[in-house]
C-alpha cells in the first residue's frame, strides 16, 4: 500500500511550485518587466521600454495611452486634443518630456494653439470629472503661459506682460502665468479674450515669485524647454 502522507506531501508541493510560478509571472508582468517585446528606438531616443509602444506592436506590448509614433528623428505622443514631441524619457521618475511642435520655439514670438490643450493637472488630485486619459497623461507642471488679446491696454495687472510682436493698434496681446489651475476665462479683464495656453517646466521649476517678475522673453525661455508628464 502506498504512503498517503508521502503522496499528500508531492501534491502540496507541486501546488506550491505552481502557485510561485503564477506569483512570479503575474507580478513580473504587472511590473512590465517583460511584456514580451524588446525595447526599441524612436527617433532620437534609445532603448524605450515599458509602458512605451510604438504604432504597429502586438496588442499585448505596452500600454496604449503611451504609443510612440516614430520617424527618424521624432518621437511623438498624442495627449487629448494635440499630438506633441517626446524629448526624453524619466524611468526612475516616471515622467517624459514634451514639447507642442505647433509652439514654434525657434521664433521669438511663439503663440499656443487655442484647441490644443495636454490633461491639465489639478492640485489635489484626480476628480470624478477628469477625462479618462487624465489619468495615464497628467501634466507634472504646476505653471502654464496664459495667453489673451484685449481691445485695449492693460493698464491696471501687473500679471499681464504685453506681447508686442503680435499685438496692433486695436490689439493688445498680453501673457501671464497662472500657477496650479488652468488658464480660466472667469479671471480675464472684461475687455480680454482666451487665446491659448500651454505648460512648461516640471514639477520643480522655477519658484512663484521669480515667474510673477518674469518678461515675456522669460516666458518664452521657460516654454521652448517643453513639459514633463507622468506616466503609471
Amino acid at each position: 500500500m502506498g504512503n498517503p502522507g508521502a503522496s499528500h506531501h508531492s501534491i502540496t508541493l507541486q501546488s506550491l511550485t505552481v502557485f510561485s510560478l503564477v506569483v512570479v509571472f503575474a507580478a513580473d508582468h504587472v511590473q512590465g518587466g517583460d511584456d514580451g517585446c524588446s525595447p526599441f528606438s524612436c527617433g532620437h531616443l534609445r532603448d524605450i521600454s515599458y509602458p512605451f509602444r510604438q504604432r504597429g506592436d502586438p496588442l499585448d506590448c505596452g500600454v496604449e495611452a503611451y504609443e510612440l509614433g516614430c520617424t527618424s528623428s521624432k518621437a511623438t505622443i498624442h495627449i487629448n486634443t494635440g499630438t506633441y514631441y517626446v524629448t526624453a524619457i524619466n524611468y526612475t521618475g516616471s515622467y517624459f518630456w514634451v514639447m507642442d511642435p505647433n509652439l514654434n520655439t525657434s521664433s521669438s514670438c511663439p503663440l499656443p494653439l487655442w484647441n490644443h490643450l495636454p490633461y491639465i493637472g489639478y492640485f489635489g488630485g484626480i476628480d470624478s470629472v477628469s477625462p479618462s486619459g487624465f489619468l495615464y497623461l497628467a501634466t507634472q507642471s504646476y505653471y502654464r503661459a496664459c495667453f489673451t488679446n484685449c481691445s485695449r491696454a492693460v493698464t491696471n495687472n501687473s500679471a499681464y506682460k504685453p506681447v508686442a510682436c503680435l499685438s496692433a493698434s486695436n490689439s493688445h496681446v498680453y501673457v501671464w502665468v497662472s500657477d496650479y489651475m488652468p488658464c480660466m476665462v472667469e479671471v480675464l479683464e472684461p475687455y480680454c479674450g482666451y487665446l491659448g495656453e500651454i505648460p512648461f517646466g516640471d514639477e520643480y521649476s522655477s519658484d512663484w515669485g521669480q515667474l510673477q517678475n518674469a518678461s515675456y522673453a522669460d516666458i518664452t525661455q521657460f516654454i521652448s524647454k517643453g513639459f514633463t508628464v507622468q506616466f503609471l
